[in-house]
């Protein structure tokens, strides 16, 4: 048995040893597989030396202009106002730029189109309108013209500058936007014609017909034929507008117990009425063209009347005898200008101008003391006949009901003046001061060739 075993193991020893050693080496390639080769690449930094260069050095030099650098400035928002928006009338719209117009400058005016009087804005920038040098804003236009005798004389310009005068009026209201609402009046003493009943929209159409009622006015065709100046030579249509607008001051007399303080508003009314016919329509820009503040005054005692005078006194029945040989001169002096193809020669006054003009040294008629009205006293009127008449929905495009008692409109005057002499001083200071409180411009015009200035 012991000799068997050592056979086999003898037999077997060499294939034993080369299982174990392929063993051995099936193991070391797998711990050879293993292991992972890294080759480290180390770089040395290199070191570049920089070679010094001379380069040429600059002097700066000193700004000639110096810089003011601002910071921008930046606004803080400002907080919205609420708009209330009015139904139909005063509705907020985009201001619309037109063209610019020689004489009215502006966008659309505001306004009610049609006849409507005393119709609100739509909110339309104004229109500026510049007459004679008075410039005025607004949306509702108001011109008045005085058509007296003494508008016409020589020294003024005579009916030429008149003619002149009434084309520049047809002029602003051709060139006023169709949105703008207008009316024209004239007076002479205290009769008051407006052409339209209310205030209208100044279209094409009712733009010819103030030219078609203002061309004969006064014109030196139709005088010279007729001999007629003032009101009663306009064309056809237009309003009377005369009455009685006694109102704040001006309504004291009558309280105070009849004549001892003036029943009679003596020597006319004159512009007064106009201004306060554009006040009951709600105008807001109107302007005068006179050539005198008037006798803006009320007696404060009684004397015998005109008539009286004259058939009771010998200077009455020689004032009378004056007067009739100066219109016998008057004539006489007409006669020869159209004969010469000239415009006839105009009196202003009355019978006070003729005595003036040809007999100045005559005794004059008995006068009372007066009580002379105050610009302040104008203004005060102008309010309250416009507060009087305001409609009482009327609101501003703010949705704010405008207060009562106080200017909202501008009233500018141009007082036309003789060429050879300044404005009187009663009329330049009492127009002056009633501007000034009424928010407007007041200007004087002397004679023809400055009247041509203006238009040419």
């Amino acid at each position: 048995m012991k000799a068997n075993r050592k056979g086999f193991f003898g037999s077997h020893a060499k294939s034993s040893a080369a299982v174990v050693s392929l063993a051995i080496h099936a193991l070391l390639v797998v711990v050879a597989l293993s292991f992972v080769a890294v080759t480290v690449i180390t770089k040395e930094e290199k070191a570049f030396e920089a070679k010094p260069v001379n380069r040429p050095k600059m002097q700066l030099k000193k700004l000639q202009v110096p810089v003011n650098i601002k910071k921008k400035s930046v606004k803080k928002p400002k907080l919205r106002k609420r708009i209330v928006v009015q139904p139909k009338m005063n509705q907020n719209m985009p201001d619309i730029k037109m063209p610019e117009i020689t004489g009215v400058k502006g966008g659309l005016g505001a306004g009610a189109v049609g006849g409507l009087g005393g119709g609100e804005g739509l909110g339309f920038s104004m229109p500026e309108i510049e007459i004679f040098g008075v410039k005025g804003k607004g949306e509702k236009i108001f011109l008045i013209l005085d058509t007296g005798n003494h508008m016409l004389i020589d020294e003024m310009g005579g009916i030429p500058a008149y003619n002149i005068i009434k084309d520049e009026m047809v002029r602003i209201v051709e060139e006023l936007p169709p949105t703008a609402l207008f009316n024209v009046c004239i007076f002479q003493g205290g009769q008051v014609q407006t052409l339209f009943p209310a205030l209208v929209a100044a279209t094409d159409s009712n733009a010819a017909k103030t030219k078609a009622w203002l061309d004969p006015l006064n014109a030196s065709a139709n005088a010279a034929k007729s001999g007629n100046f003032g009101i009663q030579t306009l064309g056809s249509g237009g309003v009377n507008k005369s009455g009685n607008y006694r109102i704040g001051k001006f309504a004291e007399p009558l309280k105070k117990g009849g004549s001892i303080y003036g029943d009679e508003w003596s020597g006319g009314r004159v512009w007064y009425d106009a201004a306060m016919c554009a006040m009951q329509q709600q105008a807001d820009t109107v302007f005068i063209l006179s050539n005198s503040w008037g006798h803006q005054r009320v007696a404060l005692e009684n004397v015998p009347t005109m008539d009286e005078w004259k058939k009771t006194t010998s200077a009455g029945k020689k004032w009378v005898e004056n007067v009739e040989k100066g219109r016998a001169k008057l004539a006489e002096e007409n006669a020869q200008r159209k004969a010469a193809g000239q415009p006839p020669k105009v009196i202003s006054g009355g019978e006070y101008g003729i005595i003036r003009t040809y007999f100045d040294g005559t005794q004059r008629p008995p006068e009372p003391d007066y009580y002379y009205y105050k610009p302040k006293d104008f203004a005060q009127a102008f309010v309250m006949m416009k507060d009087q008449y305001r409609p009482k929905d009327v609101q501003t495009a703010s949705g704010l009901k405008k207060k009562s008692g106080k200017v909202d409109f501008s009233l500018n005057v141009v007082q036309f003046i003789r060429q050879d002499a300044g404005s009187d001083e009663r009329s330049s200071a009492n127009f002056s001061q009633l501007t000034q409180i009424c928010k407007g411009q007041y200007q004087t015009v002397s004679g023809l060739e400055e009247i041509q200035s203006y238009v040419k």
